[in-house]
């Protein structure tokens, strides 16, 4: 299933981050925290790809205007699911995570899934106020696996 976008916001497919991170780090050399989020979005993408034969991609999304255009990293095609990484857990980082997936998940038609990327398990209150707006979490847990928190 593709996603449309609403008529007023233009949706261009792109790779995913995942696909070009190595390269993008040789001719413009990334923060720390921008290359620990690369390193999740490989990680996951690739486990969600060997997992269950995931096709995944990016997005840029032209916001009505033309004066707008956000960036979506990851999005799982076969679950339908748009991916926002974050390098910490922490309850700020995971609040703008938050922000940031029901903002964008806003420009696909249908709604897709909403997922929260993270290095390790936020605390028990943050899964719980995700979890009530319909938002996964999901972190790694093993060097090729992620747990998901529903």
């Amino acid at each position: 299933m593709s996603p449309t976008p609403s008529p007023e916001h233009r949706l261009r497919r792109v790779a995913p981050r995942s696909a070009h991170a190595g390269a993008k780090e040789r001719t413009n050399p990334a923060s720390p925290q921008q290359r620990a989020i690369d390193d999740l979005l490989v990680r996951y993408a690739a486990c969600i790809r060997s997992s269950y034969g995931a096709e995944v991609t990016g997005y840029l999304i032209t916001v009505a205007g033309g004066e707008e255009e956000l960036t979506v990293d990851l999005f799982d095609l076969t679950r339908h699911e748009l991916v926002v990484a974050r390098a910490s857990a922490d309850q700020g980082t995971v609040l703008s995570a938050f922000g940031e997936v029901l903002y964008v998940g806003r420009f696909f038609a249908p709604a897709p899934g909403r997922l929260v990327l993270v290095p390790s398990r936020p605390r028990p209150d943050l899964v719980e106020l995700l979890h009530e707006t319909n938002v996964t979490l999901a972190w790694p847990a093993g060097p090729h696996a992620f747990t998901r928190s529903r």
